[in-house]
């Protein structure tokens, strides 16, 4: 086991686990929870130095194109539940445009209107926005 990494023993109560202890090594874990018996397991944790990790959140901006006329564009808001731990760049959370098809095929056939709606993900507010603001400028003209 690394030095990075160590081996703790998690009982579960119901639904809600509890981390018992910490050891260096799984084997000296493993003996431990054996003796534990039936509820217990052994599950490897990274051990971060400080100043090497930071919290990643994921910020949606929603836009609503107006085709031929215009666009509007929502404040970008952070996803509850999705920020994530990131030890290295490849951590990081991906940027995403998605733009719903459905729901436009539905405005049109209930009022009528020729609008697209844009979702924009990414790691920051301002990228986000950047992303839902391009997409939007290329459906306004259809």
């Amino acid at each position: 086991m690394s030095k990075t990494e160590l081996s703790v023993i998690v009982r579960t109560v119901g639904e809600v686990p509890e981390l018992v202890a910490a050891f260096p090594e799984r084997f000296d874990a493993e003996v431990v929870v054996s003796e534990l018996g039936p509820g217990h397991f052994v599950a490897p944790v990274r051990v971060v130095p400080p100043g090497e990790t930071f919290v990643a959140h994921v910020w949606l901006c929603r836009a609503t194109v107006h085709v031929g006329q215009r666009y509007e564009l929502s404040q970008p808001e952070r996803l509850a539940g999705a920020s994530r731990l990131v030890l290295n760049t490849e951590d990081m959370p991906g940027e995403r445009v998605h733009v719903d098809e459905h729901a436009a095929d539905l405005e049109a056939a209930v009022h009528g209107r020729e609008w697209r709606y844009v979702n924009a993900y990414a790691a920051s507010a301002e990228r986000a926005q950047q992303l839902a603001s391009e997409k939007a400028r290329e459906l306004l003209d259809g």
